[in-house]
């Protein structure tokens, strides 16, 4: 099947501003030669710690920071940095949209409910009036589980969960085909998470949708995802399907993830993996190995030598030096 967005040794690099007139020039390693694919339908699921890159990623994707190396491919074309045509950036901001951490800072609090979500409709031309337009926007109110009197409400009225729904709302506006989540339920309580995440189920079959979600959550990414992609440092870690993730040839830090999943059962379970010691620092990354420092499997080969991404199954390849390669 023909991936719906590809992505090639996307790096994304900040400066460090100089403290000295005579300084070499610094970066922070935020995204560094990230590959994957999505395909049609797909929840692709983006795990990892906080400041391991994942929404710099998403965001460097979508053009909303630029690319410092790499490309983006959506349905075969280079996007990268969205360098097209005005008409083709507007249907790419259209097929594209984000869903993101926080909805109340998303939303704009002067403006009515109603309004922020018309408002792209009647710009992409999604809607030929300010009246076809509320009647969408209601529907679309009722479809995420909201009444349609909340259009004349400001955003301050609407608890976090509701507001959540109105950002995938106004997300949808635009009948976008790829939707990234970013940490779109982890400000949320434990209870209404569930809603969500379920909610995000239904309007995929609903919409045809196609996901990348963004967690540090583990068990919430296991939920949702058909296939999940372990982030370290800005880095890729391990990408693998739901069912060889949780198998026994995982990487160490997924292993370390999975020890830390919450199990509601009384029987005895592994121990709890602990990693020691900081994140090491982004200006200035091991030289071998980014998870050497961290590593409780960890050898000298590790400190000296980047290990490459080998193939340990179908759809399965883990950044490891003692990883079992497929046979």
């Amino acid at each position: 099947m023909e991936p719906l967005l590809k992505v090639e040794g996307l790096t994304k690099l900040f400066p460090v501003k100089k403290r000295k007139l005579i300084e070499e020039k610094r970066y922070v390693h935020a995204v560094e030669d990230v590959s994957f694919e999505v395909c049609p339908g797909e929840t692709l699921g983006i795990v990892g710690e906080s400041g391991s890159g994942k929404s710099t990623l998403a965001r460097t994707i979508l053009a909303l920071t630029p690319v410092s190396a790499g490309k983006v491919y959506y349905q075969g074309k280079d996007i990268t940095n969205f360098r097209v045509s005005g008409n083709e950036k507007r249907h790419l901001r259209s097929d594209l949209q984000m869903v993101f951490q926080d909805p109340y800072a998303s939303l704009n609090p002067r403006l009515k409910i109603g309004d922020a979500i018309a408002e792209p409709m009647l710009v992409n031309g999604q809607a030929k009036n300010q009246k076809e337009a509320r009647e969408k926007v209601c529907h679309l109110l009722e479809t995420v589980g909201l009444r349609p009197e909340v259009y004349e409400r400001f955003p301050y009225e609407f608890s976090g969960g509701q507001r959540q729904r109105i950002g995938i709302v106004r997300a949808l506006a635009v009948n976008p085909k790829l939707l990234f989540c970013d940490e779109s339920v982890s400000a949320l309580d434990v209870s209404v998470q569930a809603q969500i995440l379920n909610l995000f189920n239904e309007l995929k079959e609903k919409f045809n949708l196609t996901y990348v979600f963004i967690g540090h959550d583990l068990a919430v990414i296991r939920y949702i995802s058909d296939r999940i992609l372990v982030m370290y440092m800005g880095k890729i870690m391990e990408i693998a399907s739901y069912d060889e993730l949780f198998g026994e040839n995982t990487h160490p830090y997924t292993q370390a993830l999975i020890s830390a999943v919450p199990e509601p059962t009384t029987a005895p379970r592994s121990e709890r993996i602990i990693l020691e010691g900081d994140i090491p620092s982004a200006v200035n990354p091991p030289k071998g190995c980014r998870f050497c420092q961290r590593c409780f499997k960890a050898q000298p080969e590790c400190f000296e030598r980047e290990p490459d991404m080998v193939q340990t199954g179908e759809n399965h390849w883990i950044r490891c030096h003692f990883a079992k390669e497929a046979e």
